[in-house]
Order: C-alpha cells, then structure tokens, then sequence
C-alpha cells in the first residue's frame, strides 16, 4: 500500500483486508513474551507500514495487567492541511513491562483495528464533505458526570453515524448476516442480560437503555442502513466516497 497521505485512496480498505494486514505479524507476536516497548514496536512499525498514519503509545493504570487497549483519533486540522490525520493508539498498563497475548486476544485486536480504521476514516468523510467545519455537540442532560460525559460523545451525529457503521459490522458477524436476528437483538431489552460489552450496548447503557430515547432510535436506523456496506466491509459503494 501506498503511504503517501495526499495520494493515498482510502476508498480500498475493508474490514476484511485490514484484518488480514494486521494479522501478518501474528508470527512475531502470538503466544511469545515480548517487553512491552518490544511489543508496541512491532505493531507501530506494522501499522504505519500499512497505511499513513500515526501510531503511539500510552499507557494507564485503568488498563488491565498484560493487556494493551486500542483506540483511534481523527484531526481535521491536519486533514485539512494535508498531512497524517488518522492516529492509533495502544494504551498499556505502566506497571507491566512483558506482554504475552494469545492468539484469541491476537484476532481480536485486529478486528478492532480493522473496525476503529473504518470509524475513524467515516469521520475524514464527514469533515471533508463539509469543508471540515464542526456540527454542534449533543447536550446531554445527565446529572452524573461519566453519563454527561459519555452522552455528549455518543450523542454527536458523527459518533452516530461512525459507529453505525461499527454496529452493523459487529451484528453482520455475530447473527451471520441475519437480518431479522439483527433488528430483534437491537430492539431486544437488554438492561438485565449479562453480556460481553460491544459498541450497541455501550450506548444503551449510557442512554439508560431507553429505546425511545432520540439517539438510540436515530442509531438504529443507521446500523439498519449500513447492514448491507457491512456485508462487504466498507461504508460506502462508490470510490469516490473519500475524496476531497
């Protein structure tokens, strides 16, 4: 791939593919003790030898021992002036100094890489679509402060149509495609089932799992919408959907 940013047509990636270029350096990495820095070297060199953007490291005491977390960041500004917009990030434990992961965790994290590329390359569509000015932010009106916060981050229509997209690919794999085993799982009341923790269930516990509330239902209406651009891994159908 092509790592100039100016040049490069973001329009080839899909989940798929991406999954399958990270999980290249399987080998150097699963089910071997690595420092951490060793670790993270081997991913950021990986990474940015995939595509133009950033990789860093970061590390946290909420992560947890012998874990590393992913996440990823889009700058508009830099977007805009045409240099590396997209950034990863692997945060670690700051005790930690060996990692080991196994091959389980391995495909995992690929998937989320694969998954947070598309989310944030949504985002590069969004600004670039709109000459790269902000829309106003969602005003949550939650009284505690970690639900206030994470409301107005949820609630943004970017976010929305971000992890729309995100949603529909995590359900497209967990139900086979199925689509009447999908919309029954978003309409389901989930609020007393114990379930690992995905990007649906996230905003339905900071929206109290209210399906009425505005923003759960404008989500399901996008992750409805982008079932079928799951099915293939990328959020739009034409090429031109990433240009300027």
């Amino acid at each position: 791939m092509a790592r100039n940013t100016a040049k490069f047509d973001w329009s080839l990636l899909d989940r798929q593919g991406l999954v399958d270029s990270f999980t290249k350096i399987s080998p150097k990495i699963v089910n071997k003790q690595l420092t951490v820095d060793k670790y993270h070297k081997i991913i950021s060199r990986h990474i940015k030898s995939m595509l133009p953007i950033n990789a860093v490291k970061r590390t946290d005491i909420m992560v947890e021992h012998g874990y590393s977390y992913l996440g990823g960041t889009y700058y508009s500004d830099d977007d805009k002036d045409k240099q590396k917009c997209i950034e990863i990030v692997l945060v670690y434990n700051p005790v930690d100094e060996f990692i080991t992961v196994n091959k389980t965790r391995f495909n995992r994290l690929a998937i989320l890489f694969a998954d947070t590329i598309l989310h944030e390359i949504i985002h590069m569509r969004q600004f670039r679509r709109r000459k790269f000015k902000d829309l106003p932010d969602y005003a949550s009106r939650a009284e505690k402060d970690e639900q206030n916060q994470a409301q107005s981050y949820l609630g943004k229509s970017d976010e929305i149509d971000a992890y729309g997209f995100n949603i529909a690919c995590e359900l497209v794999s967990k139900f086979k495609g199925d689509e009447q085993l999908i919309t029954q799982y978003l309409n389901e009341d989930q609020s007393k089932k114990r379930r690992k923790s995905n990007c649906w269930r996230d905003y339905l516990k900071a929206f109290d799992h209210d399906h009425n509330h505005i923003i759960i239902k404008r989500l399901k209406k996008k992750v409805i919408h982008y079932l079928p651009h799951a099915r293939v891994g990328k959020p739009y159908r034409t090429k031109e959907w990433i240009g300027r």
